[in-house]
């Protein structure tokens, strides 16, 4: 078995209408991993996997509509009443520990102790972006990218040569060339209709153009636009993207599955 792709969620900041924010299940053999974990997309995980049997979550960043949801997952672990056998990796950015511990402070409370709040269910680290990420047969290679806040490209590798794209957050496509030329399929943030006056190095978020253009200069077939909002219309986001990719165009929707 090759890599697999499943969309949990891909709304932009708050949820769309019967989708949540960023989550992506990637597959492989026996490998289950999760991209992001952003707001109201913990449903969708449990509609397509065991949520006790993930090999590990991995963060881009420490923004809510990428990291939420792991709230509602360790209390699912916690106190759910299939008993946890052990802590699922879950992998942060650097500086991820800290925020996380922050917002334990604020929502452990009686009985609970916020010392314990994550670590009691979730074996918790900080990648080192420099370094790759050896997940139980696959690889996961970071590029940063242009954020308001420290954010984390994602290119997820299998033995056989295939490998996933994925942008995260970003204002600019030329971290990333180089990091996601060669993969099979990238998905792409496509946030901003235009960008206005913005300077490009002032810049957090992509249009379909820019989308477009990362995946021409990659040399992939399959673009999959993420982190749209629903008040812009599928068709109108496709066809801007259109004007700079002439390979396969999707948006992302929830349980819509790719395998290379």
């Amino acid at each position: 078995m090759t890599l697999g792709l499943t969309i949990l969620g891909g709304a932009a900041a708050w949820p769309n209408p019967g989708q949540g924010c960023s989550a992506y299940l990637v597959t492989s053999d026996d490998t289950r991993l999760l991209l992001d974990c952003g707001a109201d997309t913990f449903l969708a995980l449990r509609e397509h996997t065991d949520y006790h049997a993930l090999d590990a979550v991995v963060i881009s960043h420490c923004h809510a509509d990428h990291m939420l949801d792991l709230v509602p997952f360790r209390y699912g672990l916690k106190y759910g009443p299939d008993p946890v056998n052990r802590r699922t990796p879950l992998w942060l950015p650097p500086g991820g520990i800290e925020r996380l511990d922050a917002l334990a402070n604020a929502l452990a409370y009686g009985s609970e102790d916020s010392s314990g709040f994550w670590s009691d269910v979730f074996d918790v680290h900080e990648y080192e972006p420099e370094r790759n990420l050896h997940l139980n047969g696959v690889t996961i290679e970071f590029a940063p990218t242009q954020h308001f806040v420290p954010c984390y490209a994602m290119r997820v590798n299998h033995p056989n040569g295939t490998a996933i794209g994925y942008s995260a957050d970003t204002g600019a496509i030329e971290p990333l060339i180089a990091a996601m030329t060669g993969t099979s399929l990238l998905l792409v943030e496509a946030t901003e209709r235009d960008h206005g006056e913005i300077a490009l190095e002032d810049r957090g978020h992509l249009t379909p153009q820019d989308a477009g253009r990362l995946a021409t200069e990659c040399g992939v077939e399959t673009l999959l636009l993420t982190h749209v909002w629903s008040e812009r219309a599928d068709d109108e986001v496709i066809a801007a993207a259109a004007l700079t990719f002439a390979g396969r165009i999707a948006v992302a929707k929830p349980g819509m599955h790719v395998g290379l």
